[in-house]
């Protein structure tokens, strides 16, 4: 009997190593895993409302002269504008799924923020508003994917 559990003992010891080692490398491969889609997220939303605030910073200082830019770089930025504009409005309906609440609050505030009428206000004037909104929303979830992303 003694025989039996020197031969047991090393064999259960084993499987119990095995099996909680493979849980904690399953478990710390998640966090990571989860940690990049964050990453990944955060730097979509950024660059995105960075091209929005692009396209906003070039035309609200346009008050009729020209932005200055060639048709085929105004074009360019038209392009990204309407992909980041898409972009920020995809992950606003998804909502919280990989971001944190507070980076959705953020992006729900700016896409119900007070829209100015295209028809009876200067789209110089409407440019600037949107310009300041989209400044103060980069701004927040900078600072959000900041502290967010460090405490990995």
């Amino acid at each position: 009997m003694e025989d039996f559990f020197k031969v047991i003992t090393p064999i259960c010891i084993g499987f119990v190593s095995a099996f909680f080692g493979s849980r904690l490398a399953l478990i710390k491969f998640k966090k990571e895993k989860d940690w990049e889609r964050k990453e990944k997220a955060y730097s979509e939303i950024i660059d995105s409302l960075y091209d929005l605030l692009q396209h906003c910073e070039i035309h609200k200082e346009n008050y009729g002269q020209g932005t200055g830019y060639s048709e085929l770089k105004e074009n360019s930025f038209r392009e990204k504008y309407d992909k980041a504009f898409w972009q920020i409005k995809k992950v606003t309906d998804i909502g919280a799924f990989v971001i944190s609440e507070s980076t959705n609050q953020v992006l729900v505030s700016l896409r119900n923020r007070e829209k100015w009428d295209w028809n009876s206000n200067p789209s110089f004037e409407i440019y600037e508003s949107d310009y300041k909104y989209y400044k103060s929303a980069l701004k927040e979830i900078v600072a959000i994917a900041k502290d967010e992303l460090q405490s990995k």
